[in-house]
C-alpha cells in the first residue's frame, strides 16, 4: 500500500484516472469497433456464437462494400431475401452523397445567417434585442416530432416536398438558434477595443469583420459550423417524412430501411452504417482542435 503522502495521492489518483479513461474509451468505442468488424465478416460467420471477434483470413471478406458500390454480391456472402431490401444497399452511396449537399448547405447558411447574427446580439442594443434572443433560443425547446405535421404541409403547399431545399430550410431553422447562441457568447469574450481601433483605421462594419472578428473568431465559427453539420447530417425525422425519392433521402432513412427488413443482411447494414459514419469522423478529427478552443476556451465550458 502506498503511503499516505501527497505523492501517493496524486499516484493513486492517476491511476484511477487512467482506469476510469480506459473504460469509458471502451464503452465508447466498443459498439464502434463491433460494426466495422462485423462490415468485414461473411454472412454465416455473423451468425456463429459466440461471435468472431477479430474478422480472420477464413471469414474476412469485402463483399459487402463490393455490393454497396456495384449491386453485385456472391451468394451465401450477403443475403437477403426480399428484392425491396436488397435495393436499400445500392442506395446506401447515394443518400450519403444526399446528406453532404444538405449538411454542406445547412453549414453555409448557418456561417452566414448566425455569424452575423450572433455578432449583432453580443455588439449591439436595441429595443427588445433581450425578447427577440429569448424567443429565437426558445425554438430549441419545441421537440422535433411536434413539427413535423406542420412542416409537412408546408412543403407539399409550397412544392418542396421530395427535395434537397425542403431539408435544407427545416435543418437551417434548426441550427442557426444554436449557431446565434455559440457566435454571442465567442464575440462577448472579445475585447470590442478590436474593433473600435479597426474603425478608427477607417475599416467600415463589414470590413471590421472580416480583417479583425472573423481572425479571432475562427475556432467558435468552426465550432458552430459542425454542430450545424452534424445536426444535419444525421436527423433523421424530418428526412424520413419530407423526402420520397432518391432525389433527397438521406443516408439516415437508407440505413433505417436497409436495417427494418425481414430478413437483413448484417454485414451489409454494418458496413453501410460504416459508410455513413466516416465523413463526420473525419471533420471531428480534423478540426477537434477548433473545436475544442471553440466551446471551451471562450464560453468557459
Amino acid at each position: 500500500m502506498f503511503k499516505d503522502t501527497n505523492y501517493g495521492r496524486r499516484l493513486r489518483k492517476n491511476i484511477f484516472i487512467a482506469i476510469a479513461s480506459i473504460l469509458v474509451l471502451i464503452y465508447v468505442l466498443a459498439p464502434i469497433y463491433w460494426i466495422v468488424n462485423s462490415s468485414f465478416q461473411r454472412e454465416a460467420a455473423l451468425q456463429n456464437k459466440p461471435p468472431y471477434l477479430f474478422p480472420t483470413q477464413k471469414i474476412f471478406t469485402l463483399s459487402h462494400y463490393k455490393y454497396i458500390f456495384t449491386g453485385v454480391y456472391s451468394p451465401g456472402e450477403t443475403v437477403m431475401l426480399q428484392s425491396q431490401y436488397t435495393m436499400a444497399g445500392t442506395l446506401v452511396s447515394p443518400g450519403i452523397l444526399n446528406s453532404l449537399i444538405i449538411a454542406i448547405c445547412v453549414t453555409l447558411i448557418n456561417i452566414l445567417i448566425g455569424f452575423p447574427a450572433g455578432h449583432v446580439f453580443a455588439r449591439y442594443r436595441f429595443l427588445g434585442d433581450k425578447k427577440v434572443f429569448l424567443t429565437l433560443m426558445a425554438t430549441r425547446l419545441l421537440p422535433s416530432i411536434s413539427l413535423v405535421v406542420p412542416m409537412f404541409i408546408l412543403m407539399r403547399v409550397v412544392g418542396l416536398f421530395d427535395t434537397k431545399t425542403s431539408l435544407v430550410l427545416v435543418y437551417s431553422a434548426i441550427t442557426i438558434p444554436f449557431t446565434t447562441w455559440i457566435m454571442r457568447a465567442y464575440f462577448a469574450n472579445i475585447p470590442v477595443e478590436y474593433e473600435e481601433a479597426a474603425r478608427l483605421d477607417g475599416c467600415g462594419y463589414v470590413r471590421s469583420l472580416v480583417r479583425v472578428v472573423i481572425p479571432l473568431a475562427r475556432p467558435g465559427i468552426i465550432a458552430a459550423a459542425i454542430f450545424a453539420f452534424m445536426t444535419s447530417y444525421q436527423e433523421f425525422i424530418f428526412a424520413v417524412i419530407l423526402t420520397h425519392t432518391m432525389n433527397s433521402k438521406t443516408q439516415s432513412v437508407i440505413l433505417a430501411a436497409a436495417a427494418g427488413g425481414l430478413s437483413v443482411s448484417h454485414g451489409m447494414v454494418a458496413a453501410a452504417a460504416t459508410l455513413s459514419f466516416i465523413p463526420p469522423i473525419l471533420i471531428a478529427i480534423i478540426f477537434r482542435k477548433q473545436v475544442l478552443d471553440g466551446l471551451t476556451a471562450r464560453l468557459g465550458l
